[in-house]
């Protein structure tokens, strides 16, 4: 579930532009991010100035790709209050849908967010609510973050990792040390495993 808009092409976004395309990614929610299991990225600029002219709130629901991340990085260093980082999913129920989201960066306070963008959310026919990520999704969450965005980091660890332990191997190996080792790398694997599920989901 990934945007259409180019970040490259941002200053090119005109507003019927990107709400058209908001309109498109809050359909697809409703059944490809329905779960806290497929939730997605909940990107939220409060003031963005569009090419048309207008301003408003620029606001996606969608995986995003490095340029949007990088982006979101930069948008960080700034007014925090303007911006959010979240995970969030499509919740229906006997009085309406509600894009559930628990925000992980930014201190925009999502009532705000909420008012700013009552229009779009709803022809969207969305409401906002905020809820507690559990501990093993946000685990899983950070451990995708840093592997999209260091995606040598594991290969450069196999090829370093006989250099760095070499010099214990020739004085004492701790036996413990080395089954808490071979233990974390039970663990990675594991999550990388079930990251590479939760990509196939994502992009299905």
């Amino acid at each position: 579930m990934k945007t259409k808009i180019d970040f490259s092409k941002i200053a090119e976004l005109t507003k019927p532009a990107y709400e058209k395309e908001f309109k498109r990614l809050s359909k697809a929610a409703f059944t490809q991010a329905n779960s806290e299991d497929t939730a997605v990225t909940f990107y939220v600029k409060r003031q963005h100035k569009f090419a048309c002219g207008a301003e408003g709130p620029l606001m996606l629901i969608a995986k995003l790709d490095a340029k949007w991340k990088k982006q979101a990085k930069e948008d960080l260093k700034g007014d925090k209050k303007m911006i959010m980082i979240a995970k969030a999913f499509v919740k229906e129920g006997e009085n309406g849908a509600t894009l559930e989201v628990s925000p992980m960066k930014g201190n925009a306070p999502l009532a705000k967010i909420a008012k700013e963008a009552k229009a779009m959310l709803k022809k969207a026919k969305l409401t906002l609510s905020e809820f507690t990520a559990s501990a093993a999704s946000a685990e899983l969450t950070d451990a995708a973050e840093t592997a999209e965005e260091q995606p040598q980091t594991e290969e450069t660890t196999a090829t370093e990792e006989p250099a760095a332990t070499a010099p214990e191997a020739a004085t004492t190996v701790d036996p413990q040390l080395e089954k808490k080792k071979a233990k974390a790398r039970e663990v990675m694997a594991k999550m990388l495993e079930n990251l590479q599920k939760i990509e196939s989901k994502l992009q299905k």
